[in-house]
C-alpha cells in the first residue's frame, strides 16, 4: 500500500518546522563559532535539523500507517525516535571533548550539541515555543553566564593555568571550561 501524497499544508508546516531548527540551530552555533569551537554554525545547524528532520519522519511514518497504530503505540515509537536521538548525539558530543594530561575540554561544546538536538527536535515535532524557549536559556548560558563566569571567576594564571577550580581545592583534574 502506498502512502497518501503529501497535501501542500503538510509541506508548509514542514517547511516551517525545518526552518525553525535551521534558525535557532544557527543562532546557537554562532554564539559557539563565536568562540572558535569545534562544534561551530554549520555544525549545530545540521544537528537541530537532523533532529528536526528524524522527528518529522517519525510523526509521518506513524501518520501513514494510522489505521494499524493505537494512540499509545503511536507515542512509544516517537519515544523511541528520542532515545535514539538522546543516545546518538551524546555520541556526537562526545567527540568535541579531548583530554590531555591534566584538563578535560569541550564539556561546554558537547553541552550545546546535545541541547541544539533538543532544539531541533522540538522544532521537527511543532513545539515552537519549547525550541524558541530552549534556544534563548541555552544562549543566554553560553553568553550571559559566560561573561558573569569569565569577569568572576578568572582563568588561573602561573603553576595553577591547567586548573580551573571556582574558588575552592583542587580535587580533580576537570577543567570546567568550553
Amino acid at each position: 500500500m502506498l502512502p497518501k501524497p503529501m497535501a501542500s499544508d503538510d509541506i508548509l508546516d514542514m517547511a516551517c518546522r525545518l526552518g525553525t531548527a535551521l534558525v535557532l540551530g544557527g543562532v546557537l552555533g554562532l554564539e559557539r563559532e563565536r568562540k572558535n569551537r569545534p562544534a561551530g554554525f554549520r555544525t549545530m545547524i545540521l544537528i537541530s535539523l537532523g533532529s528536526a528532520g528524524y522527528m518529522i519522519a517519525a510523526q509521518e511514518i506513524i501518520r501513514m500507517s494510522v489505521p494499524a497504530l493505537t494512540p499509545a503505540t503511536s507515542a512509544a515509537e516517537l519515544s523511541r525516535v528520542l532515545q535514539g536521538l538522546i543516545g546518538g548525539v551524546g555520541f556526537l558530543g562526545a567527540g568535541a571533548v579531548l583530554q590531555s594530561k591534566k584538563t578535560v575540554r569541550g564539556l561546554t561544546t558537547a553541552a550545546a550539541v546535545w541541547v541544539t538536538a533538543c532544539v531541533g527536535a522540538a522544532a521537527g515535532f511543532g513545539l515552537y515555543q519549547l525550541a524558541i524557549l530552549v534556544s534563548t536559556l541555552t544562549l543566554f548560558t553560553l553568553v550571559v553566564l559566560g561573561w558573569f563566569e569569565d569577569k568572576y571567576f578568572p582563568e588561573p594564571t602561573g603553576d595553577n593555568a591547567t586548573k580551573r577550580t571556582n574558588g575552592a581545592a583542587p580535587t580533580s583534574g576537570v577543567e570546567d571550561q568550553e
